[in-house]
């Protein structure tokens, strides 16, 4: 009896200080489960960009460089993914779209790389600052170059340099979402 009072104590406390900030919103941060930090900046053809337009869809935000070779490996792969997913319903989130953030410092490399690997379907946002840029440290981002997922309403879903984890994240997430409607439309 008295090892269930103390476990209710602990468990009860434990949930009062989970509250006590008020909120039931989730820190501004860079790990799962976290707000992801806003992005505001132009997009490589001068027009100004907010993410907060995006709400509502599927956000891959895609860290990468010219000069990085696994970068160059992964954008026939994001490319694809933005296709199949493009137009697909997940849990909080229609449609899907990629911000590919180039960490580059000079311009030649970059335009050539979006000509030659076909990116010209992403918001594509570059500062020239390479990693010192505004956005790679909002997103603590260092030389593994991570991809954000983020869904509709501003959370990161998943965070991994290995495309393959985001691409089976999408995957999983859309799965649910049809499952989920299934479900309601009985």
């Amino acid at each position: 009896m008295r090892f269930k009072a103390v476990t209710f104590t602990i468990f009860v406390g434990l949930a009062f200080v989970s509250f006590m900030n008020g909120s039931t919103e989730p820190a501004i941060g860079v790990n799962v489960g976290d707000r992801a930090p806003k992005i505001e900046s132009r997009l490589l053809d001068g027009s100004l960009f907010d993410s907060e337009a995006l709400k509502g869809k599927m956000v891959l935000v895609d860290f990468w460089a010219s000069y990085d070779a696994p970068s160059r490996i992964d954008n026939p792969r994001k490319k694809h993914i933005l296709e199949q997913y493009r137009d697909s319903e997940f849990l909080n989130s229609d449609g899907f779209v990629v911000i590919s953030v180039s960490l580059d410092r000079f311009k030649t490399p970059l335009y050539r790389t979006i000509e030659r690997d076909g990116l010209q379907d992403f918001f594509h946002l570059c500062d020239l600052n390479g990693l010192e840029s505004e956005l790679a440290e909002s997103f603590k981002v260092g030389d593994d170059f991570p991809n954000f997922l983020i869904d509709g309403e501003g959370r990161i879903v998943e965070k991994s340099s290995d495309i393959e984890k985001i691409a089976n994240t999408l995957k999983r997430l859309e799965s649910v979402d049809r499952e989920h409607f299934a479900a309601y439309r009985r």
